[in-house]
């Protein structure tokens, strides 16, 4: 239906091979600015990547146009090229006049940063919310389509028994030998056609059965027989009798399956799949757009943060700082891309939405919604690989980065873990210290007591076995002496540590 995108995403996408590296392939940049996120496999709900189920929910066109008008009068300025709305908008929360530091610029490209992700973040919700959309609106459409089916089927149940008993009552009208038509068969066109119009044949058969009604009242008569051309014979009787009860029947079992087939065509020509489909269309093209849009703030910011920073270090023969401004170039590629598909959504999905010129003669819209979902896989499809050139330079460069930061966190942990080692042994020593210190002094009171002592403790008052525990002091000093020694000896080595 839409074939031009095909062609614009195939030509964009050789554009964009021929000038890009390789790296490491993410799904979207999103999920290394938040944490917060649910990561699944590597798939992000907030960016748009991970699986997600959905249920049948009437979300009308209205509803869908108004939540992709949110995202689009976000990326209004992004789709005109107009920079200076852009920049406009980024100092406009300035509220002590325009900064020109580069820690303010870093603070203004994260927020900016940090808008794009909250509005990836709600376009995911909205590619949900029409998924939902499309559903319902594909669920009734189908149903529409078989209660339709049913109906036929019915009115042609409906004719194969009515007409052969018409038939019957035909042959029975016979008064001079003649046979008098007095009923046509069902029904004056044929039903087995593409799509054709069930009410002129349900209407035929209420006629029909009003006027065989009319007719059993009329033969029913008293004075019907007026003459020898103008009678109504016991078999004609009996074949009226019974063409009425089963036109009676087949009206009673046709009517609930009508009913059942308006209801739901009428719910169905409420909602348009195909419209629905293209809002969905207009929602990825902006879900791709805003998640390079986060990537380029997201890189600016890093830029101007690693301004004077100890992370700008040398990474595979340059700084940080210069992996990541030579980003750039690949990232406003990869957003005028998009940027040219997005544009081509919008176009259709706001021209369509006020005058689907492609629509059918029928509900039946499967095969035109079949072929517009085809071509939309195969331009998603494409737009996977395609952008995911861009996405594995930038996953490059984070790798770099991470390898840096976490470099520099191993080195400062080593050098913690040095410092605590080294006030440990620091420690220890002074304790050992003080236990020396506490033996010297203890051994310098022993000495002062014994010469108080006058040097001769003996006694001719003492029992025999008895003995002096003054006079063991000094070799229990000793003793605690040597003790301390081997508990210090093994500490000292540390006390040195380079």
């Amino acid at each position: 239906m839409f074939n031009n995108r095909i062609r614009t995403a195939a030509l964009a996408g050789a554009i964009a091979i021929s000038t890009a590296a390789s790296g490491v392939a993410i799904p979207a940049f999103a999920q290394e600015t938040n944490p917060t996120f649910n990561i699944t496999n590597g798939f992000n709900d907030a960016d748009g990547s991970t699986a997600q189920p959905v249920e049948s929910v009437n979300h009308t066109e209205a509803e869908l146009l108004a939540a992709t008008d949110v995202t689009a009068a976000y990326l209004n300025d992004f789709q005109d090229g107009d920079v200076r709305a852009i920049v406009a908008e980024l100092i406009a929360t300035s509220e002590n006049g325009f900064d020109p530091s580069e820690e303010a610029a870093y603070q203004t490209f994260e927020a900016a940063r940090q808008i794009a992700t909250q509005q990836l973040a709600a376009s995911a919700e909205t590619i949900t919310k029409t998924r939902e959309s499309v559903k319902y609106a594909l669920e009734v459409d189908q149903a529409a389509t078989e209660a339709f089916e049913a109906y036929r089927s019915a009115l042609n149940g409906a004719a194969s028994a009515i007409n052969p008993l018409i038939a019957a009552a035909n042959t029975a009208n016979r008064t001079d030998k003649s046979e008098v038509e007095l009923y046509d068969a069902l029904y004056a066109y044929d039903l087995n056609v593409t799509a054709p119009e069930l009410k002129p044949a349900y209407d035929e058969l209420l006629a029909l059965q009003k006027e065989v009604n009319e007719d059993v009242e009329w033969v029913g008569e008293w004075a019907i027989d007026h003459g020898y051309d103008d009678y109504v014979t016991r078999d004609h009787a009996k074949a009226v009798q019974a063409l009425k009860a089963a036109i009676d029947a087949q009206v009673e079992a046709v009517k609930p399956v009508r009913d059942d087939a308006i209801a739901k065509n009428l719910l169905a020509q409420k909602c348009d799949v195909l419209v629905r489909q293209l809002f969905l269309e207009r929602a990825t093209a902006q879900r791709d757009t805003l998640r390079v849009v986060e990537a380029i703030f997201a890189t600016a910011a890093r830029y101007v943060e690693l301004y004077e920073s100890d992370e700008n270090v040398n990474v595979e023969g340059d700084t940080l700082r210069n992996h990541y401004v030579a980003l750039l170039p690949t990232l406003f590629g990869a957003a005028f891309f998009n940027i040219d598909i997005l544009d081509d959504a919008d176009e259709a999905a706001e021209l369509y939405y006020l005058e689907w010129d492609t629509d059918l003669g029928t509900n039946d819209e499967d095969a035109a919604y079949a072929e517009e979902k085809r071509q939309f896989a195969l331009l998603t499809y494409a737009k996977v690989f395609i952008n995911g050139i861009w996405q594995e330079e930038v996953k490059y460069v984070k790798n770099l980065d991470d390898g840096a930061r976490a470099e520099a966190a191993r080195v400062e942990a080593e050098r913690l873990a040095d410092e605590a080692y080294r006030a440990e042994q620091l420690r220890i020593a002074q304790e050992a210290a003080d236990a020396q210190k506490a033996i010297a002094d203890a051994l310098a009171k022993e000495a002062e007591n014994g010469n108080n002592n006058g040097g001769d403790n003996s006694s001719d008052d003492k029992e025999t076995g008895s003995s002096d525990i003054g006079s063991w002091g000094p070799f229990a000093a000793i003793a605690a002496i040597i003790a301390a020694i081997a508990a210090i000896f093994p500490f000292l080595s540390g006390i040195v540590k380079f």
